[in-house]
């Protein structure tokens, strides 16, 4: 049901009467707001955010005709649309139906913004299967008006194979449409390659056939949908009917006193009538439970049908998802479409590291035939002889159902240095032009928890990294220590009231975390977090959707834990250092202009302690000494490249960080940047 609290009605009537009221009642009244904004730990859920229907204005034509305007769907926190009398439902209440009940007149009416949450809303599934069938078909209403964030995840879904034709040639036209990037500037950074040579005929035939048991499961579970919801009808009304019984049964008794007491009788008058109500009375009540029974069971059988529909879902993305290869250093850039690495130096070896991703399982890793290890994260390295001018290399990826990708690059040795500008090596770049606004950061580190094992290094690696943000970035921090829930998120909602809409904010979370794989769920654990009691962990479901709405051009999230719901790489771009200088400034100013949400996160899910004695966890350590080594403008991919590499090699390939844009949070390809004093 829709939270109406009385501070709503309250407010709205002082703000009708702020217009006769005196300087000392307008004080009053603001005080009174104030009071009704201020975040406690009685009302903390009220800072999730939720879809809010703000009631409509009143607006004049002329001087004569008064009218309101249609109530208006925003997402924002629930005190705020408490404070500004709008309607909603609270945040771990709402599902699919309510969500639409707030976008989707708005989205039949062309809105690009209201089409895009509607597609979010089914593919998200919100307590029902994701439709990502009607979730492409919203989007593709938005896109088609150039609304970025319709366009990115369109992209996604066509990269992924979900509602649409997997297709990634279609994926990189919509994410650079999304961008408004020229050609020069290429999507595919890590070069995520889909499988090729595969039994085609076969594979067409596996989907189609679980496409045909999904349908079937689907029409049946229309059917008893639609048998529910009638059932739910019929008990209503029996519900009106026992209800009127009773109050005719109850007036026909105090009738009947009435009568024995004025004529001194000693039998019950009017019997027979009292005998039928009662008679009905039971009638209708063995037919509510009947029904009460039959809904019970449909409600079974739905979950039972929607649990197949999900299975089949996720046979279908493994049918269709064949093993990728990402090479995550050195950097890959496309010329004329074909994969390939440019050395900026003249050395005679070069170690390529990349990860495999094989839903199926990996069976093995081939490099020019050869076959080659993988860590426990299926990450590798191997060495290549790069004294001749142009060395080609070819790595094969095979999976348990044995269909392979192939990922073809050649690198060049240049004859002399090349330095690449945005490596964060040591060049400084002239960010004049660009808007990069100003910068705040969240600094978290909880080590002293009170029902879960203790961390050893998070408190320093936050005091570290909130000294280096301020000294060497000019960030405006603050710094929370052994953070409990109330805390994170007083804090993530007070940073609302700070942020403009050209400034940068980072979190960076060290701290216990918990990753559920299957549900693509994650958890922040604060101090006062229990295992067995999930009532104070903060869902990363939570926290995308306040950076949704932060005002702030570019977020990121660095944490040394987990982070769940990101997409890919593929949605990053990147630059290519071989074009002209002057495209790679236009390239600058347009990331700078664009906003971006992205997650740079350790591989874990908690602090692994580095034993080269520092008292940083390995994942603090190589992020610190990357900001620290960084003379110039260091991109956010950048950033992960390097740290990825570093966390790999003294982890012993047991952590791969992971980077990627942030799902549902706002994300238009756009980057963050640290920019060096």
């Amino acid at each position: 049901m829709a939270n109406k609290p009385f501070i709503s009605t309250f407010i709205i009537g002082v703000l009708l009467l702020t217009a006769c009221s005196s300087s000392g009642d307008k004080k009053q009244e603001q005080e009174m707001l104030a009071q009704a904004a201020k975040v406690t730990p009685q009302n903390i859920n009220k800072v999730f955010i939720v879809d809010c229907l703000l009631p409509g204005q009143v607006r004049r034509i002329g001087s004569s005709v008064n009218y309101i305007s249609p109530r208006r769907p925003i997402r924002t926190s629930a005190i705020d649309c408490e404070i500004r009398g709008g309607e909603y439902v609270a945040f771990d209440r709402s599902d699919y139906a309510t969500a639409l009940k707030i976008w989707m007149p708005q989205a039949q009416q062309g809105d690009p913004e209201a089409q895009t949450n509607v597609g979010e809303i089914y593919e998200k599934g919100m307590g029902i299967v994701p439709d990502y069938d009607i979730a492409a078909v919203w989007y593709k209403k938005a896109a088609k008006q150039g609304y970025s964030r319709a366009q990115i995840n369109l992209g996604y879904l066509y990269e992924k194979g979900l509602g649409v034709k997997q297709d990634l040639a279609e994926a990189m036209n919509w994410y650079r449409k999304a961008s408004g990037l020229p050609e020069e500037i290429e999507f595919i950074s890590s070069v995520e390659l889909a499988a090729k040579n595969v039994a085609i005929t076969e594979l067409k035939g596996e989907v189609e056939r679980l496409q045909k048991e999904s349908d079937e499961l689907k029409k049946r579970l229309d059917g008893v949908q639609n048998k529910l919801n009638k059932t739910h009808s019929k008990q209503k009304n029996t519900k009106a009917q026992i209800a009127q019984l009773n109050e005719k049964i109850k007036a026909l008794e105090a009738k009947s006193e009435a009568t024995l007491n004025a004529n001194n009788r000693e039998t019950t008058p009017f019997p027979e009538a009292l005998q039928a109500l009662h008679s009905q009375l039971q009638k209708r009540q063995a037919e509510l439970q009947q029904q009460g029974l039959l809904i019970a069971t449909l409600k079974q059988e739905s979950q039972s049908y929607r649990s197949k529909i999900a299975e089949i879902q996720t046979s279908q993305q493994m049918a269709m998802a064949a093993p990728t290869i990402e090479i995550i250093d050195p950097p890959l850039a496309l010329t004329r479409g074909i994969p390939g690495i440019l050395l900026r130096s003249a050395v005679t070896q070069k170690e390529i590291f990349g990860k495999v991703n094989a839903p199926a399982g990996i069976k093995e890793v081939l490099y020019n035939k050869n076959r080659i290890g993988l860590s426990a994260s299926n990450t590798f390295r191997f060495p290549v002889d790069v004294s001749a001018t142009q060395t080609k290399v070819e790595i094969v990826a095979i999976d348990k159902r044995e269909r392979q990708a192939s990922l073809d690059f050649t690198i060049t040795r240049p004859a002399t240095l090349i330095n690449d500008p945005f490596a964060g090596s040591g060049k400084k770049i002239d960010v004049k032009g660009a808007d990069i606004g100003s910068y705040y950061a969240l600094i978290i580190g909880n080590n002293d928890y009170t029902n879960l094992p203790q961390l050893k290094t998070a408190i320093n690696d936050a005091k570290s990294v909130d000294e280096v943000l301020r000294n060497k970035y000019g960030f405006k921090t603050k710094l929370l220590v052994n953070a409990n829930r109330y805390q994170i998120l007083a804090a993530l909602h007070d940073i609302r009231k700070t942020l403009d809409k050209d400034d940068n904010f980072l979190i960076y979370y060290a701290g216990h975390g918990d990753l559920d794989q299957s549900a693509d769920r994650g958890y922040w654990l604060p101090v006062d977090a229990d295992l067995n009691n999930t009532a104070n962990w903060i869902s990363n479901v939570a926290i995308t959707d306040m950076l949704n709405t932060l005002p702030a051009k570019h977020v990121m999230v660095i944490a040394d834990s987990c982070y769940s719901g990101t997409m890919t790489r593929t949605a990053v771009p990147r630059m290519d250092t071989q074009i002209p200088a002057d495209v790679q400034e236009k390239w600058l100013k347009l990331m700078s202009k664009t906003r971006s949400r992205t997650a740079l996160t350790s591989g874990g899910v908690q602090p692994v302690l580095d034993s080269g004695g520092n008292n940083h966890s390995i994942f603090a350590e190589v992020f610190l000494n990357t900001l620290k080594n960084n003379q110039g403008l260091l991109q956010g991919y950048s950033l992960y490249r390097q740290i990825s590499q570093g966390v790999s090699a003294r982890s012993g390939q047991f952590q791969t960080p992971e980077y990627a844009p942030i799902k549902h949070s706002g994300h238009e390809t756009g980057q963050f940047f640290f920019v060096a004093s």
